[in-house]
């Protein structure tokens, strides 16, 4: 049974991190395109003060 737990163990550990990481990728991605948006919202400032 300590075999099977430590299975268990390592497998929910491994679930933690991609978890982990995949949370962080949503949040990296989601500020690079914030980023996105106001680039392209100070693009349309500019060319409306023309």
């Amino acid at each position: 049974m300590d075999a099977v737990g430590a299975v268990f163990n390592v497998l929910f550990f491994i679930l933690v991190i991609y978890l982990i990481s995949r949370v962080a990728h949503f949040m990296n991605n989601t500020t690079n395109k914030l980023k996105e948006i106001d680039e392209k919202l100070e693009e349309l400032r500019e060319s409306n003060n023309i």
